[in-house]
């Protein structure tokens, strides 16, 4: 299994909202609000790269509210 950590900056007013979309993505294993330069992270898993990377397009970037999301892969 593959694994990323998305890094995600929220708009002002629609974190709650967004987070909670963000959490009932398939592939999402836990996402959780940050208290630093990013508003949010998502941990992903998935069998491949490449299946998250299409989660993060075509599910978590076009969440209402999303303004910037970093990919980190983690790496063990």
């Amino acid at each position: 299994m593959e694994k990323a950590i998305v890094l995600i900056s929220l708009q002002a007013t629609m974190e709650q909202e967004a987070l909670e979309s963000i959490k009932s993505i398939q592939g999402v294993q836990e996402a959780h609000f940050l208290y630093g330069p990013y508003d949010a992270y998502a941990l992903i898993e998935a069998e491949s790269s490449h299946q998250i990377q299409n989660i993060i397009i075509n599910n978590i970037r076009v969440v209402r509210g999303i303004r910037t999301t970093v990919t980190c892969f983690v790496a063990d």
